[in-house]
């Protein structure tokens, strides 16, 4: 069976993208349609329990849109060229520093490792940032 020009370009580098930048990638040449799950696990030659992990972890940082069953590249282009960016200068430090994961085991670890909230240090709105001020002064009464 023929293999896909950028798969043998690929193998000849070493380099395997991720199961997320798989996605990306297809949903981006792609981005006139929307896919199932399976759709997408079938053209980039992934499991689909794989790939539903990650479109749902793509949905939830704006990279993907989904609608029922289907699911498409977002719309923000900018949120999505930032992605892009910030992958491509992870591999940059990969190349030069050696991978920071270097299996699917070390992904799970990783990844089940993250805490489920945001860092206490993460401020989401002014009224949150003015109860910390707020604390913050009671504990420094001398001010």
């Amino acid at each position: 069976m023929p293999m896909e020009i950028d798969e043998f370009e690929e193998e000849a580098n070493g380099e395997e993208l991720t199961t997320g930048e798989a996605i990306v990638e297809f949903l981006l040449e792609n981005d006139g349609k929307a896919w199932k799950r399976s759709e997408i696990a079938e053209a980039i030659d992934r499991d689909p329990n794989t790939v539903a992990t990650n479109l749902s972890r793509l949905k939830d940082r704006g990279l993907v849109r989904h609608r029922k069953n289907h699911w498409a590249i977002t719309n923000d282009r900018e949120r999505l060229e930032e992605a892009i960016r910030f992958s491509n200068a992870l591999s940059s430090l990969s190349e030069a520093f050696g991978p920071i994961i270097e299996s699917e085991d070390d992904a799970q670890a990783w990844s089940e490792s993250q805490p489920d909230e945001p860092h206490p240090s993460v401020v989401g709105d002014e009224e949150e940032a003015e109860t910390q001020n707020i604390e913050i002064t009671e504990l420094n009464p001398d001010e």
